[in-house]
C-alpha cells in the first residue's frame, strides 16, 4: 500500500529546510536557561489565560499562595500537552510506513516527529522542576491510551481526518503559546508579574516549531478535502463535530481535572464552576469559531452543524 501525499514538494522542501536551519533543541542554554529558580516574584500563567482569570479568586492570595495555584494549573497544563503531542508523533509515525520516501514529505515528517519528541521532554522538564506539583496518576494517560490506536488508524485510512485532529489540538492552543513569548505587553501574568523566564522561552521555542506544524497540516488538508470522497468527507465531518463538540462543552482545549492540593485554595464545586466562566476559556472558544470558520470552506464541518452552534450561542 501507497498513500498519496497531499502537500506539494516544493512546500515540503521550505518546511525541511526550515527544520533543519533552525531547531529549537531546549536543552541548549542559548535555548531555555533551566537554572532560573521557581520563585514568588514572577507569575506562572499568561494574562487572562488561567481558569481563575478575572474570578476575584487569585486576587484574595498572597503571591505564594498565587504562584502555588499558576505554577499547579501550568504543570497539569504541561503535562496534558505532551500526552496530545505523544498521539500526534503515533498518528504521523503510523503515516511513514506508507509514505514514499523520497517523497520531500518523509523527510519534513520526520523532523516534525523530532520536534515534538523534543517538546515532549521539554514539556517533562518543566514537570520535573515543579515536583511538588502532583501530575502522576491523574487519569490522564487513560483518555489518551484510549484514542491511540485509533489515531493510528485513522492517520492511515483517512489522513485528512487526522490532520484536522492536528489542527483542533495545535491550533486552539497557539493563542496560549503565544501569550507566554517574550513580548513586554503579553509575557505578564494577571496581576502584572513578568512570566517566569523559562516559561517565556518555552513559548518561545514551542510556538517557532508549532508555526511550520500548522503550515503542514493546512496545506495537506486544503488539498486532500478537494479529492475526498463523499463517504469519507461524511466520516471527517462527523469526527470534526465530535471534537469541536468535546472543546465547546468543557471549554478548554484540553480535560484539567481538579486535585486535592486545590482543597486549601477553592473547592471543586468553585473550581468547576469558574472554569466554566473564565475569561480563559473565551478566548478558547473565540479561536475554535476562527478555525471552524476555516473548516467550514473546507468541507470540514457541515454547514448546518455550524449554524446550530452559532444559534445556540455556542461561541459567546
Amino acid at each position: 500500500m501507497s498513500l498519496a501525499v497531499e502537500v506539494a514538494p516544493n512546500i515540503a522542501e521550505r518546511l525541511n529546510n526550515a527544520s533543519a536551519a533552525r531547531r529549537w533543541y531546549p536543552f541548549s542554554k542559548d535555548i531555555i536557561d533551566w537554572s532560573v529558580p521557581l520563585s514568588n516574584e514572577w507569575s506562572y500563567m499568561p494574562k487572562g489565560h488561567s481558569v481563575f482569570s478575572g474570578t476575584g479568586l487569585l486576587e484574595q492570595m498572597d503571591n505564594g499562595a498565587r504562584s502555588f495555584l499558576e505554577r499547579w494549573e501550568m504543570t497539569q497544563l504541561m503535562r496534558n500537552v505532551a500526552h496530545g503531542e505523544h498521539l500526534l508523533n503515533q498518528g504521523i509515525l503510523a503515516l511513514l510506513w506508507y509514505v514514499d520516501p523520497y517523497d520531500p514529505s518523509y523527510r519534513y515528517l520526520l523532523h516534525e516527529v523530532a520536534e515534538e519528541c523534543q517538546h515532549m521532554a521539554m514539556f517533562n522538564q518543566w514537570v520535573r522542576i515543579n515536583g511538588d506539583i502532583k501530575t502522576k496518576s491523574a487519569g490522564e494517560q487513560g483518555w489518551a491510551k484510549t484514542i491511540s490506536d485509533f489515531t493510528m488508524d485513522i492517520a492511515v485510512r483517512i489522513p485528512e481526518a487526522f490532520w484536522m485532529n492536528v489542527l483542533l489540538f495545535e491550533f486552539i492552543g497557539d493563542d496560549f503559546n503565544q501569550a507566554m513569548r517574550e513580548n513586554k505587553e503579553l509575557a505578564v501574568g494577571d496581576d502584572g508579574r513578568p512570566m517566569h523566564p523559562i516559561l517565556v522561552q518555552i513559548g518561545v521555542t514551542h510556538t517557532s516549531e508549532e508555526a511550520r506544524h500548522i503550515a503542514y497540516a493546512r496545506k495537506w488538508l486544503e488539498k486532500g478535502m478537494e479529492s475526498a470522497t463523499e463517504q469519507e468527507v461524511k466520516e471527517i465531518q462527523d469526527l470534526a463535530q465530535v471534537g469541536a463538540q468535546l472543546i465547546i462543552d468543557r471549554r478548554s482545549n484540553l480535560p484539567l481535572h481538579y486535585s486535592e492540593q486545590l482543597e486549601p485554595y477553592v473547592s471543586k464545586e468553585e473550581f468547576d464552576s469558574l472554569r466554566t466562566d473564565s475569561p480563559a476559556s473565551l478566548k478558547v472558544i473565540r479561536q475554535l469559531k476562527k478555525l471552524l470558520d476555516e473548516f467550514v470552506n473546507l468541507r470540514i464541518i457541515h454547514p448546518d452543524v455550524m449554524a446550530k452552534w452559532e444559534d445556540s450561542g455556542a461561541f459567546n
